[in-house]
């Protein structure tokens, strides 16, 4: 089973305009309310790869419901802590003039040291009956920046393999836990290596770093200039193809859960490449947070065009 956690869930409400003047009255043409959180990202792309699993996390209040409300069309279990507090409305502006998405994300409700020590164990339990965890996203207030260094110490303990998707101290203090897996972007590998990386040669040579640390695989997802995985020893550059952008959101979560179906079914670092790119840019050409089905991704892959990095 894969097990997803999402600590920081949100509604994600999509609103349409034609074109957004800032300071002025805007009309909205259209509205859409997605489940999001970048692990129920996850998990509702998984839903469609026929793979067990179970989404966990952190709700509250009557946003909270109305998220498990959203989650029933989804083909997947879940089993969610609830506190105290308001879940998170994400706003999301799409610009139909310029394509362009501006975002207001909410902090989120804040936890308490108690609820925090809950959750620890909550996970623990769900990591008895999982072969993969999976770790992204932020933390809502209350939430010690260790918290997924922790949660990977004892997936490790377990025996449970784990992939991070997660960014500034989170994503740090995680990689200080050794996962089998991290999905750091260019910005968030930057990050790690507190330089800007200039070239390719210069990636490559950050992931060399971290490989050595233990971390088995690696995946930075680049954008339009596609992912580069590294992976037992061999390294490849995914090319994205030109592609018709309606959103982004989601298009680095439906990586990770490609990336976990590889995992499992223990896929060579060529053809993980191929399918994770695969995934990546086929979401981005759908709206919202939608993520795109295997079934379409199985069609595809293969005519990824990549490049071996020595």
């Amino acid at each position: 089973m894969v097990l997803t956690v999402t600590l920081n869930p949100a509604i994600d409400k999509t609103v349409y305009v034609d074109k957004l003047e800032f300071g002025e009255l805007n009309r909205i043409k259209s509205v859409r309310l997605d489940p999001g959180g970048k692990g129920i990202n996850v998990s509702k792309a998984l839903s469609t790869y026929g793979i067990e699993q179970k989404a966990t996390g952190i709700l509250a209040g009557m946003n909270g419901r109305v998220l498990l409300s959203l989650l029933e069309r989804y083909d997947f279990k879940s089993d969610f802590l609830v506190v105290e507090g308001e879940t998170r409305t994400n706003l999301k502006i799409h610009d139909s003039n310029t394509n362009l998405i501006t975002e207001l994300n909410e902090i989120g409700p804040f936890i308490q040291t108690d609820n925090v020590n809950m959750i620890k164990k909550h996970i623990k339990h769900h990591l008895n009956n999982c072969e993969l965890m999976i770790l992204s996203g932020s933390f809502p207030t209350g939430i010690p920046s260790d918290f997924y260094a922790t949660c990977i110490e004892m997936a490790s303990s377990m025996n449970v393999r784990t992939i991070l998707d997660a960014d500034g101290e989170a994503l740090k203090l995680g990689c200080s836990a050794f996962p089998f897996a991290i999905k750091p972007n260019l910005k968030e590998l930057e990050c790690l290596s507190g330089k800007a990386l200039k070239n390719y040669s210069e990636i490559l040579d950050e992931i060399n770093l971290l490989q050595k640390t233990g971390i088995e695989l690696i995946l930075v997802s680049l954008g339009k200039d596609g992912s580069i995985l590294s992976y037992k020893n061999k390294t490849f550059h995914a090319l994205t193809p030109s592609v018709k952008v309606k959103s982004t959101v989601g298009a680095g979560d439906s990586m990770v859960a490609a990336l976990a179906y590889c995992i499992l079914n223990d896929f060579d670092a060529e053809k993980t490449a191929k399918i994770t790119c695969a995934a990546g840019y086929l979401t981005t050409e759908l709206d919202g947070s939608d993520m795109v089905d295997w079934k379409n991704i199985k069609e595809v892959y293969k005519d990824v065009k990549i490049k071996e990095i020595i």
